[in-house]
């Protein structure tokens, strides 16, 4: 940046944009510059004195990698509070209200397009300080969120905020409400940019009463310009994909007449059949197909299915593809998340209560296998019930009778159950978390859901299939070719729910008609630019994760993509120290095993073959 003087005095500008009325630069005013683009928004200060130039590469000073902008493509200059916008030639101009402008002088609160990029023009006092983190970001840090509130047992709310604007205007709508949103948080919050349309938020011990009540503080019977979704973990989800997904279904269903609304609870639930909103599953790949014969072949027994696979790979449609074939698909097929219900909570859930039984059971209630007698039962997370609901749901299996909680009769119950997780039971059972007759009663038939980067065939038809269901809301409607074997190259650590996730965004942020390179994950991005950790060596010290060899001032890209690269060699080597062992590898890393294991899968680091 070219700061030629510093700044003046403090003096206090009301914050303008389409929310707020324009106001006329004071004296020595301390201006900031906001630039929003796909990724997030960089907060870049302007004072007296100083021009910055915005462009797509060096020597701008702000550099900003987005195909629209040219190389250096706008200066913004303070000249005695007087801020003037110059185009520099650039190939897709410099537009205000719509407009293309060479020379302008603008007041804080305006807001200027430089190609698809947009940049604020606000008094720094009002400003927001920090700039949106990037979407990919964001999602990492509300995995690391969720893996403490699992340890602690604590509660995390996720908010999507969305203007409701109308969609004739060709200008790129970014969230001129951002610092409105960013006062309302709390220093523990964390903010960025879903699309151009919406911010996405996650606040750290906040329960869904307590979330809802920060979203009514956003919007107002009288100006129903903001739309606010809200999920909460567990509730609504396990994952950071799940509470995103969760969340934007939630803010979809927002309205300027009921504009705050909180995502449905997945504890437990009947599905609806296959037929109902769904096209079947995809299966292209020979996995994926094996996978469905033998699912199909199952469905025509009685006996307990234990369905294994990553998350996000598609455990429950696997589940209701075998009731839906089976002799009961006529009968519920009632589906709990038991890593989602508090564990004080999870017997009745499953099992029922009588009216007064606790504080709260105003009255009788059936439990999830009453509700599903003929039926099935889907065991979402069986991994995470906790040692007493374990001996409860043994005894039912057993006995195919279940008690409610403050009752003594026994009411009998013909259910199948299948049970579904991505952990390792069997190593569970040996670290005596998880008890071993009730794996070898869930365990009657194994299946094995391949991860979808053990099956590329299928991200193709995938992508169709969410790009029309995104697309019919408006955006994008199609993806370019190289866009697409990117998407098929990338190792998919959250499988089709991250692949889903992805295409529902790049459907909203695409500037036309079709997804292009830019618009993907920029996780996606990096790994067309690296497809490996190289080793790593910092003086004597070498990591090697596989062939090859570099040195630090070698790896690739930015120094984002550097610090990956860097974090998945070490892990790897980490690994390979301990023969592959995940735990003994969390234990000498000193973090957490499920956060191991969720890098891993980010960086799709695989077992060498023997």
């Amino acid at each position: 940046m070219n700061t030629k003087a510093p700044g003046g005095g403090h003096a206090t500008v009301k914050l303008a944009g389409r929310w707020d009325e324009l106001a006329p630069p004071a004296p020595h005013v301390h201006v900031a510059l906001l630039v929003y683009h796909r990724d997030g928004a960089e907060f870049v200060p302007l004072p007296e004195g100083a021009s910055v130039v915005v462009g797509r590469q060096l020597p701008s000073d702000v550099v900003v990698p987005d195909v629209s902008l040219s190389r250096q493509h706008a200066r913004f200059t303070n000249a005695g509070g007087e801020i003037t916008v110059e185009d520099l030639g650039s190939s897709n101009g410099t537009r205000r209200r719509g407009e293309p402008v060479e020379r302008v002088v603008v007041l804080p609160g305006e807001e200027l397009a430089l190609g698809s990029v947009l940049v604020a023009v606000q008094a720094a006092d009002t400003a927001a300080r920090k700039g949106l983190i990037a979407y990919d970001r964001l999602c990492d840090q509300l995995e690391a969120e969720i893996v403490r509130a699992h340890f602690f047992g604590r509660t995390l709310s996720v908010l999507m905020v969305r203007g409701a604007r109308e969609k004739s205007s060709a200008e790129p709508h970014f969230p001129a409400f951002h610092a409105r949103v960013h006062a309302a948080l709390r220093p523990v919050d964390r903010l960025g940019l879903y699309s151009s349309e919406a911010l996405l938020a996650f606040l750290p011990e906040l329960d869904a009463e307590a979330a809802m009540a920060l979203a009514r503080t956003l919007t107002s019977p009288t100006d129903a310009r903001l739309l606010v979704g809200v999920a909460t973990y567990p509730e609504s989800g396990t994952s950071a994909g799940e509470l995103v997904a969760a969340c934007r279904e939630a803010d979809q269903a927002a309205t300027p007449a009921a504009p705050c609304a909180l995502a449905r609870a997945r504890a437990a639930r009947t599905l609806s059949p296959a037929g109902a909103g769904d096209d079947g599953v995809i299966a292209e790949s020979p996995a994926m197909k094996a996978t469905l014969t033998t699912a199909r072949r199952v469905a025509r027994g009685a006996i307990p299915v234990l369905v294994l696979g990553e998350t996000g790979s598609g455990k429950e449609v696997i589940a209701r593809l075998i009731h839906d074939t089976s002799s009961r698909r006529e009968k519920p097929l009632v589906s709990v998340n038991c890593g989602a219900i508090a564990a004080s909570l999870l017997e009745s859930i499953l099992f029922g209560h009588e009216k007064g039984s606790f504080t709260g059971a105003l009255q009788t209630q059936k439990g999830v296998f009453e509700s599903a007698d003929g039926g099935t039962v889907l065991l979402d997370e069986v991994g995470e019930l906790p040692a007493p609901a374990q001996a409860a749901l043994l005894r039912v299996l057993e006995t195919k009778r279940v008690v409610r909680v403050g009752s003594t009769k026994e009411l009998a119950v013909d259910v199948r159950v299948v049970a579904a997780t991505h952990r390792d039971l069997e190593a569970m059972c040996a670290d005596g978390r998880f008890r071993e007759d009730l794996y070898y009663r869930l365990n009657t038939l194994t299946l094995r859901i391949p991860p979808l980067r053990e099956r590329p065939e299928d991200v193709g038809p995938l992508v169709a299939r969410f790009l029309a269901r995104a697309s019919a809301e408006g955006g994008a409607r199609t993806i370019d070719p190289e866009a697409l074997e990117l998407l098929r190259a990338h190792t998919w650590p959250g499988n089709v729910r991250e692949l889903r996730n992805a295409i529902e965004r790049a459907v909203v942020i695409a500037p036309g008609d079709t997804i292009g390179v830019d618009d993907l994950p920029e996780r996606v991005r990096a790994a067309s630019r690296t497809r490996e950790a190289p080793a790593v060596t910092s003086g004597a010290a070498s990591v090697r994760p596989g062939a090859g060899a570099a040195t630090v001032s070698e790896l690739s890209g930015d120094f984002r993509n550097r610090m990956e690269q860097l974090e998945a060699a070490v892990l790897s080597h980490a690994l390979a120290e301990a023969g592959h062992n995940q735990s003994e590898t969390a234990r000498r890393l000193g973090m957490p095993l499920r956060t191991l294991v969720h890098k891993i899968r980010v960086h799709g680091i695989r077992r060498p073959p023997a």
